[in-house]
């Protein structure tokens, strides 16, 4: 089943500059991660907010594991399990369209 994930209220200092930087070390655009459907990015409410949809939980756990954590570690220097950590939201997809 599809799932969209939500994620905002990121620690100090995360926002466009972070994100480009990071987007640019994974290759997102080019490589999108297996499973990905739709992503976006962009400050909503004056928080840095970033949602994703894709074809299952499963994918989204591997690409955070294999792709999206190591990239931070690797940029920052920093774990990204541990340490201040964003609120994360999940909701179920009942449908979605890709033109």
């Amino acid at each position: 089943m599809a799932v969209a994930i939500r994620t905002t209220d990121f620690p100090e200092g995360v926002g466009t500059q972070r994100y480009d930087g990071l987007q640019a070390a994974m290759d997102i655009e080019t490589n999108p991660p297996t499973g990905l459907i739709f992503h976006w990015a962009g400050e909503v409410d004056g928080k840095w907010t970033v949602t994703d949809v894709w074809e299952s939980r499963e994918a989204a756990e591997r690409f955070r594991a294999e792709r999206l954590f190591p990239a931070i570690r690797e940029l920052s220097g920093m774990d990204p399990a541990n340490g201040p950590q964003p609120t994360v939201t999940e909701y179920a997809v009942h449908n979605y369209v890709v033109p």
